[in-house]
């Protein structure tokens, strides 16, 4: 288990502004112009070693214990959070029940029935000539 010195640099990791960071910022675009497979390990690394390196110094290793111990939910979790996030699964005849007691469907997102009410803009070009209109000119 980390000291509670050790968990007070691990916070002020997780909250450090990289964004606004110039120096960081300068190294970390000739990195990611690389195009590495895997730019969120990469990025991670970089944040890591930047951070430990010029701002405030700590165990890396302790650092990813500690974030997973601390950030990770349990499997329980995960599955009540997932089930959470699922949407209504509806049967056809449910859904044609729905539509015909005029009640919204769950995740169908409604488009009003209206035409654009902006001013059109003025055509540009001249208009394409009908085939009758170009046999007269031929």
């Amino acid at each position: 288990m980390p000291s509670s010195e050790a968990i007070a640099k691990f916070k002020a990791f997780n909250v450090y502004d990289f964004e606004k960071d110039e120096q960081f910022q300068s190294g970390i675009s000739s990195l990611l112009s690389n195009k590495q497979d895997n730019e969120a390990t990469l990025l991670e690394r970089a944040k890591l070693f930047y951070y430990a390196k010029f701002i405030e110094s700590f165990d890396i290793e302790e650092y990813r214990a500690w974030k997973k111990e601390t950030q990770q939910p349990t499997s329980e979790e995960k599955d009540a959070t997932a089930e959470k996030e699922k949407p209504p699964r509806f049967t056809f005849q449910e859904i044609v029940d729905m539509i015909e007691k005029g009640i919204e469907i769950p995740g169908i997102k409604q488009i009003p029935n209206v035409l654009n009410e902006g001013i059109p803009s003025e055509s540009k070009m001249p208009a394409r000539p009908k085939p009758w209109e170009m046999k007269k000119e031929a």
